[in-house]
């Protein structure tokens, strides 16, 4: 970054986040992900049907 005269500069930000914060945003992304892998398992579950009986007596 370069400032008002031409000369290059750095800054820096100091940002504050407690871990409650931290593990809070971590809590709701792995109950996010947890919700839509049992959403597909739900949807395919469904749309096997009784058609898992069959394949089951299939296999040796």
């Amino acid at each position: 970054v370069l400032d008002s005269e031409g000369n290059p500069t750095t800054s820096t930000e100091r940002v504050c986040e407690t871990y409650k914060t931290v593990t809070q945003e971590i809590t709701d992304q792995l109950n996010a992900e947890a919700e839509a892998e049992a959403e597909a398992v739900q949807i395919i579950l469904t749309g096997i049907d009784n058609d898992i009986y069959s394949t089951v007596d299939a296999c040796p």
